[in-house]
């Protein structure tokens, strides 16, 4: 929740400095191109190191950036830069998050349920833990995002990322109390440019995977769609100009797409089989059209924000495709797995925001936001074709030797 307090605080303090919309945006797309330098390098971590130590660590070390961020006076590069930095360390966090879920349900479903890890009742759990989880941030999002901008203008940009620091510290001590220290899936045994050798070939096996996968192609590609829907948020600022509404609306707008997806999310968790599955791609669709309706001439904060919530609401595919994607892959690469799809879901982001903030400064934000979502609902029309043709759904899991 706190760390969406920054966000917020960023958004304004760069607009306010520079007064464009294309700095806005691509200050809010440096927290997602970032992890591209070595992200893929650092998600190997997740499967290397136990996973609740280094989840630890990289929560430190992001609140220690913070709190460095929070003092008065910082220089604009300098602010940027530990964005920047604090991003790339959420690489392997969220690696070893998603693949620690796959433990802790593993874990359950044998005390609780007798289901043995090799029933096919694990895939129902996994989704619906992982559903629970995105649920659970997303409502921590609604609450810093809703109230940011109210916040952040009541207690200033130092005082929000102050906050934010703390929610990392409290972060670390909640993880390192609460959570069972698990040992690593696949200690390496080499140091330096070996240890290199050896999170280069759990990179190469995750290769093979969507080399000689269909589905896990497909969901790959279903991943990478969602950074479309980053259009909004990265041109918030200059939107809420565009649309006559005051800088208390920055909140709202960003906390919209939010509202969406809990209500997605709620909604999806009651989907039984895999229906989840097959509602990747029309829940995909979901998520552009709305974007897409912005070349209407949009003068009223109210339909922005329904249309955002709706978007919201189809980005819940994410959801299911991350699980999809986690179960079939070998549980040796699975930390690797989760910490690659982030890589990719936050480069595709910052692709996005960075095109919007571009078409922004040249045209509107709201122009922006067009564009983006028309090209997304015809990427993600022309995927579903191919999608279909090739029955990509019904395939098993194969696994490279």
């Amino acid at each position: 929740m706190g760390d969406q307090l920054a966000k917020v605080a960023v958004a304004l303090l760069v607009f306010d400095r520079t007064g464009s919309a294309g700095w806005a945006g691509a200050a809010y797309a440096a927290t997602f191109l970032a992890p591209l330098l070595v992200g893929p390098l650092l998600a190997g971590l997740a499967d290397r190191y136990p996973r609740r130590a280094l989840m630890v660590i990289c929560c430190t070390l992001q609140g220690l950036i913070i709190a460095v961020m929070a003092i008065p006076g910082v220089p604009l590069l300098v602010l940027l830069a530990g964005v920047m930095c604090v991003a790339v360390l959420q690489i392997p966090v969220k690696g070893a998050q998603g693949a620690t879920i796959l433990h802790v349900l593993s874990d359950y479903r044998v005390d609780h349920h007798g289901i043995a890890p090799d029933d096919d009742a694990r895939m129902a759990l996994n989704g619906a833990g992982r559903a629970r989880l995105l649920l659970v941030r997303e409502v921590g999002q609604l609450a810093g995002l809703g109230g940011g901008a109210a916040v952040v203008l009541a207690i200033g940009t130092t005082w929000a990322l102050v906050i934010d620091a703390v929610t990392f510290a409290v972060a670390a001590v909640v993880l390192r109390v609460w959570l069972r220290a698990r040992p690593a899936s696949a200690p390496g045994t080499s140091t330096g440019f070996g240890a290199f050798a050896e999170l280069g070939g759990q990179l190469r096996a995750f290769g093979r995977q969507v080399r000689h996968d269909g589905l896990t192609r497909a969901l790959v590609v279903a991943v990478a769609l969602i950074g479309f829907t980053a259009a909004p948020d990265a041109v918030v600022v200059p939107l809420a100009d565009e649309l006559g509404a005051g800088r208390w609306a920055v909140g709202w707008l960003l906390a919209a797409d939010c509202v969406g997806f809990i209500a997605g999310s709620t909604w999806l968790e009651r989907q039984i089989g895999d229906r989840k599955q097959r509602l990747i791609v029309p829940l995909a669709l979901v998520s552009m059209i709305p974007l897409a309706a912005f070349w209407v001439s949009l003068h009223s904060l109210a339909v922005v924000l329904a249309l955002l919530i709706v978007s919201g609401f189809g980005a819940t595919y994410y959801s299911p495709a991350v699980a999809t994607l986690t179960e079939r892959v070998d549980g040796g690469i699975a930390g690797t797995t989760n910490g690659l799809i982030n890589t990719l879901l936050r480069a595709s982001q910052g692709i996005g925001a960075l095109t919007a903030g571009i078409l922004a400064e040249v045209s509107s934000a709201v122009m922006a936001v067009a564009i983006l979502g028309t090209t997304g609902v015809l990427l993600t029309g022309v995927c579903s074709v191919q999608w279909r043709r090739s029955n990509v759904l019904l395939q098993p899991v194969r696994r490279p030797a």
